[in-house]
């Protein structure tokens, strides 16, 4: 019986670790500094002031490139007050933000334009459910299939139905406007479609700034030659792409992404629920393990950490867990 491939073949795996509550200062925020190779700050999250304050923070830390997640092409509930569970009828509607658990506001006009009765919409991670009953020029009236949580900036899905690209928001602007004020930043773009998206970004960014593609819709495997031509790196997002797609469909979607990786100019990155569990528990399960050594086996060049860095119970547990599993000459393996 031949002898276990050692565990040292993850060890060049990248980690893009995200940054937030819980790793925004002290011990928490130099071990994800000092275990990650990139840094990253949710953009969705942050206004361009906070963006400024964690920018200049990190300048003063161990040198490491941050990748500011823009909004892009991704759809967010505006302001809005946080509820455990929706009302049975929701309104959508065309607005900034809203006071009224029963009126969740959508400031994407494009939304409205597309949209038809019949439809399905899915809000925060598809954990909100509804069909679309009525369609007005600024109001979409849902029926509520699965209720459940939504507060403010939670994404919002159509399912199958791309909404077009129609230009960078003014807030993504705002952000890129500060960022563009330290070296070192680089960008990654939300729900790309075809590659096209790349175009307005490059012109609103300094010359030489590296640009990511994130890939969220399923028909976005279709267009990777020409999403991989104009952006510098991939990122393949299973929380959007399963809200999107559906659970069912995630697993054949992450192969068919896997299978292009030998053909692709740039590095493609696995992000979404890598060590999941984590977030409140001490240790990963053993499938997060397992699929960890995977997903270096399939030759994806790194993986991102969300929620187990941002908001979990143990940053640097993490980090120390991560170098454990893809340091060098450890667990060797065995008979």
């Amino acid at each position: 019986m031949p002898a276990l491939a050692p565990l040292e073949i993850l060890a060049p795996l990248e980690i893009i670790a995200t940054l937030g509550p819980a790793s925004s200062e002290g011990a928490a925020l130099r071990a994800v500094v000092e275990g990650a190779t990139r840094l990253r700050l949710n953009g969705s999250h942050l206004s361009p002031q906070a963006l400024q304050a964690w920018l200049q923070r990190l300048a003063a830390l161990p040198s490491r490139p941050v990748v500011l997640d823009l909004q892009g092409a991704k759809m967010r509930v505006g302001q809005y007050p946080t509820v455990e569970e929706t009302p049975a009828r929701l309104t959508l509607i065309l607005a900034e933000r809203s006071s009224d658990p029963r009126r969740a506001p959508i400031p994407h006009p494009a939304l409205f334009r597309a949209v038809k009765p019949g439809e399905q919409i899915y809000l925060n991670d598809a954990k909100v459910r509804g069909e679309v009953i009525r369609v007005e020029a600024e109001a979409i009236e849902l029926k509520i299939e699965r209720r459940g949580p939504l507060s403010a900036r939670k994404g919002v899905n159509r399912p199958d139905h791309p909404v077009p690209f129609e230009g960078l928001s003014p807030r993504d602007r705002a952000l890129i406007a500060v960022a563009e004020g330290f070296k070192g930043v680089e960008y990654a773009f939300s729900f790309v479609y075809d590659g096209a998206e790349a175009g307005p970004l490059r012109a609103e960014i300094g010359e030489g700034r590296r640009i990511i593609a994130k890939i969220e819709r399923p028909e976005s495997l279709a267009r990777l030659e020409a999403i991989d031509a104009a952006f510098d790196e991939l990122w393949f997002c299973r929380g959007d792409l399963g809200a999107q797609a559906g659970l069912r469909r995630l697993g054949p979607l992450q192969a068919a992404f896997a299978a292009q990786i030998p053909q692709l100019r740039g590095p493609a990155i696995l992000a979404g629920q890598v060590l999941e569990h984590m977030t409140r528990a001490a240790t990963p399960t053993r499938a997060e393990v397992v699929a960890l050594y995977e997903a270096r086996r399939a030759g994806w060049a790194g993986v991102v950490l969300s929620d187990e860095t941002a908001v979990g119970d143990n940053p640097a547990g993490v980090m120390a867990l991560l170098a454990e599993l893809l340091g060098e000459g450890r667990d060797q393996g065995g008979a």
